[in-house]
């Protein structure tokens, strides 16, 4: 029996990877950089979590701290804006709040994003998702360390008062996929279109499997 199921990232909700990399793009580009990730660079950068290490590893020193802060505020307020349009939840999201809903099981957002990104995508979601739904949504501002590290999770279950041997969540990185096996949940890898996998799946049956188990 399953007692919650946790959302684990934004990337799992919402396909948003095209809209990140084209505010980044955009954001190199007003800072005078010459900068430019394609499709295959992108791919590569998720695999290291969070937007500020990612455009530290990148600029490999080459940038001060307040540089690259004000580059990822930039990209950041990019991305903020381009979400204001109406975005669709990927295939199967839907489904699995419904069933949650009906069957009396807590629903949980596990993330270790910022409240304005949480914020604009219940925005951008909202003739979709009613965030409302959730029990429990974390931000950063919860635990002390952001994913890969297991805190996000081991809070969760806290919260909401569930055994990790009773929880499924789901990650859409196999980085991110570490904080949940960390707290022995049992993780499903829900990777979006750009993620780097080294195991081949089929992502909607991701979600037909794990609705079944509900």
């Amino acid at each position: 029996m399953v007692d919650a199921l946790l959302f684990g990232s934004i990337g799992v909700l919402a396909e948003t990877s095209e809209i990140q990399r084209q505010a980044y793009n955009q954001s190199f580009e007003e800072h005078g950089l010459d900068w430019y990730w394609n499709i295959a660079n992108y791919c590569e950068l998720l695999k290291t979590p969070g937007g500020k290490r990612r455009l530290k590893d990148f600029a490999n020193v080459s940038l001060p701290d307040d540089v690259i802060d004000s580059i990822h505020d930039r990209k950041e307020s990019i991305f903020f804006e381009r979400l204001k349009s109406d975005l669709s939840p990927r295939d199967g999201v839907t489904d699995c709040i419904r069933v949650c809903r009906q069957k009396d099981i807590k629903i949980g957002f596990i993330t270790t994003t910022s409240q304005r990104n949480i914020e604009s995508l219940a925005q951008a979601l909202n003739q979709h998702v009613n965030f409302e739904q959730f029990d429990l949504i974390t931000t950063k501002s919860d635990v002390g360390k952001e994913k890969p590290n297991g805190e996000v999770y081991k809070f969760a279950l806290s919260k909401i008062e569930v055994s990790a041997e009773k929880t499924i969540a789901i990650e859409d990185t196999e980085i991110n996929q570490q904080a949940a096996l960390e707290n022995e949940i049992q993780c499903y890898l829900f990777a979006g279109e750009y993620a780097t996998t080294q195991h081949n799946f089929n992502a909607i049956k991701t979600l037909k499997a794990i609705s079944s188990q509900l």
